[in-house]
């Protein structure tokens, strides 16, 4: 028998939902307030100073990128997601009120690729009314540059899917040379594996190697039995 002191059961979508909407909206202004920080931090809050190309300029992002890259990767922030999050930071700057919150990162993340500020607040329109994925609104960006997105009244409209590459078949000679290289590679992280061995790891960092591990040896058995069926 049910406690009438407690609420009625909750429909499950519903809090799915909103569990959905409160991890997207924590990521989304997480990454901002990241790219908020760092503008102002190394380069005085001014993204023409960020995109500078002089060769003078002050590099203390750089150093700090290669200073505590380790340190950055252990919380989900390497080199690319930093930059992501300053581009993503600087491209809702000049959007329209309210347009954010009803974005996800991803779209922000190809907003911030879109030169133009009036271009870029449409397609933002666009994605939110037309429920643009981030592929979507890509390929509108596309459109977008080439004239072909909007028509004659100016009523955003879903740009035809450009058609998809082929994927290449990559050359044995160059699968044979990053074998090789790969297996350097495993080599120097044994290495830098044994000058650490005595260090107590936390349960996620042990998981985290572990995962790593099935898949390296998940890859190895498939390649030593296509191999072995070779016969040769």
């Amino acid at each position: 028998m049910q406690n009438p002191m407690l609420p009625s059961p909750p429909d499950h979508n519903a809090t799915l939902g909103r569990l959905h909407a409160l991890s997207r909206n924590h990521l989304l202004f997480f990454r901002l307030e990241v790219g908020r920080l760092l503008l102002q931090d190394y380069f005085g809050g001014d993204p023409a100073a960020y995109h500078s190309q002089d060769p003078n300029k002050i590099q203390s992002f750089n150093g700090f990128l290669q200073n505590c890259s380790e340190q950055l990767r252990e919380i989900g922030l390497g080199e690319s997601v930093l930059r992501s999050c300053i581009h993503a930071h600087v491209a809702v700057a000049a959007l329209p009120p309210g347009t954010v919150e009803r974005l996800l990162f991803s779209h922000i993340v190809e907003l911030a690729r879109v030169e133009d500020g009036a271009t870029r607040g449409l397609l933002a329109q666009a994605t939110i009314k037309n429920h643009w994925s981030s592929r979507q609104l890509r390929d509108a960006a596309h459109a977008a540059r080439a004239g072909l997105w909007i028509d004659a009244e100016t009523t955003p409209v879903t740009p035809p899917a450009p058609p998809e590459e082929q994927p290449k078949t990559p050359q044995l000679g160059r699968v044979v040379s990053r074998f090789e290289r790969s297996a350097d590679d495993v080599e120097a992280l044994g290495n830098q594996w044994r000058q650490i061995a005595g260090k107590k790891l936390t349960s996620g960092q042990k998981n985290r190697i572990r995962e790593a591990l099935l898949r390296v040896k998940a890859q190895l058995s498939e390649v030593e039995a296509a191999l072995g069926a070779d016969g040769g």
